[in-house]
């Protein structure tokens, strides 16, 4: 499968906000949210039912960065496993859900694994969102199949048995991240911008920290091999001067603004344009910003909210006329109603992640175990996880020469702070280019 951009995207922007100094913020979630399915039912003859199948679900949720960073996905795989169960499980399997909070510590993480995987002996794990993804070397060593989890960090690139939500060609084989340690990464998010809205001029703003900057300079990168004219702007972590940004960005004409900062260093950002007249015609940020909470990050500072756009490799929370979101939003105002105002891309890939488990058991017959998960997971055939996601696989490849073919969904915040997110594109799937790969190593 080609390279995924967004997996170096939500990388970066990641280990931005993980050396943000930010206090614990919001309390841990309810103890209703980390429990698992109900028993399974006697069966209809009066005899046992059949032995459930476990899963585990590492999350860290009780994060320096709060209980939203990263629970998304979380949620989303609890919605498609209570679902499934109603529905009568796996061939009549229920499908036992274990999670785990590590934390977002990297001994938080090591924990986690080797609880679910010595103690509870789950058959695999589904829809991992680690801020430290500490126990990855151990999962891969027990052969544990590690489905649809969310690459924060380098874990997804390295290891066997450990399953991205976005798919993989890398070669994988637990020593160098990539290819001997060189990734790749895409253009079309800047193709996309530069095609549909005619846009030449970008700027990108980061802080004069060393994850910021990596991640900026991927940036800028890309933006120029697109023909951008590229502004790059660097401001001081604590004491940032967003006024001479935004002067700056208006004496250079910015069309199109990426930035390579918290939510925080944003809403700054914006404050200071709209103080000195600065618009601009799109916004961009990623899959992982992609969240209802958008509107009231934003709500003061409606200029940035109204040209806010994001960009992902799976189906919108929004396109409930896609039946398999429709599903998803039915079963998360089932399971979770008070989610409806906080929902987030991450929880659709969560689904997803749950769905492409169930997909690959549901393959193995009677006997569903993990050599069974890895084979349907490392067949050749793309997977889309029935429309959730742009077609993907893990089929290792040489390093990418050449222009690549490269697809995105991209949505629009509309509707002020009470709005949502309006998908832009007819289809994901035919939203393609051919684009360059980049190189550049963690």
């Amino acid at each position: 499968m080609l390279p995924r951009r967004t997996a170096g995207k939500v990388l970066a922007a990641v280990l931005l906000a993980a050396v943000l100094p930010l206090a614990a913020c919001g309390s841990r979630l309810p103890e209703r949210d980390f429990a698992g399915p109900p028993a399974a039912a006697p069966g209809a003859t009066g005899g046992s039912a059949p032995p459930p199948l476990t899963v585990g679900i590492v999350t860290s949720v009780s994060s320096v960065l709060g209980t939203e960073a990263f629970s998304g996905p979380l949620y989303g795989a609890q919605a498609f496993f209570r679902a499934l169960n109603a529905a009568g499980g796996l061939g009549g399997r229920q499908v036992k859900v274990v999670t785990c909070d590590d934390s977002g510590s990297g001994s938080g993480n090591q924990a986690c694994v080797h609880k679910l995987i010595d103690q509870d002996h789950v058959l695999a794990l589904v829809a991992t969102s680690a801020l430290d993804y500490a126990g990855a070397p151990y999962v891969s060593a027990k052969g544990v199949p590690d489905i649809g989890g969310e690459p924060i960090g380098t874990a997804y690139d390295r290891y066997p048995h450990l399953y991205q939500i976005y798919g993989s060609s890398e070669p994988r084989d637990g020593r160098a991240v990539g290819w001997n340690g060189t990734q790749y990464a895409t253009t079309e998010v800047y193709r996309y911008f530069a095609q549909k809205l005619g846009l030449h001029s970008a700027a990108v703003v980061g802080y004069n920290q060393a994850d910021s900057a990596r991640y900026a300079a991927q940036l800028v990168q890309g933006l120029k091999a697109e023909g951008y004219r590229v502004l790059t702007e660097t401001v001081d972590f604590a004491l940032p001067n967003f006024a001479a940004v935004a002067a700056q960005l208006k004496a250079h004409g910015t069309q199109l603004l990426l930035d390579a900062m918290d939510t925080r260093g944003n809403v700054a950002l914006c404050q200071a344009m709209a103080s000195a007249g600065v618009a601009v015609a799109a916004k961009v940020t990623n899959v992982q910003n992609w969240t209802a909470r958008a509107g009231s990050d934003y709500q003061a500072v409606p200029g940035c909210l109204d040209a806010l756009w994001a960009t992902a490799d799976s189906r919108s929370y929004e396109d409930v006329r896609y039946p398999a979101v429709a599903a998803f939003r039915a079963a998360m105002k089932r399971y979770f109603p008070s989610r409806e105002g906080q929902l987030s891309q991450w929880e659709v890939e969560g689904w997803a992640a749950a769905q492409w488990f169930a997909d690959a058991a549901g393959s193995c017959g009677a006997q569903v175990d993990r050599a069974c998960l890895d084979r349907y997971l490392q067949r050749p055939e793309p997977y889309d996880a029935h429309g959730l996601l742009i077609p993907t696989g893990f089929t290792p490849k040489p390093a990418p020469t050449g222009p690549q073919r490269a697809c995105l969904d991209v949505a629009r915040w509309q509707g002020g702070a009470d709005g949502g997110w309006v998908t832009q594109v007819a289809d994901m799937d035919t939203d393609c280019f051919q684009v360059p790969a980049l190189p550049y190593r963690s």
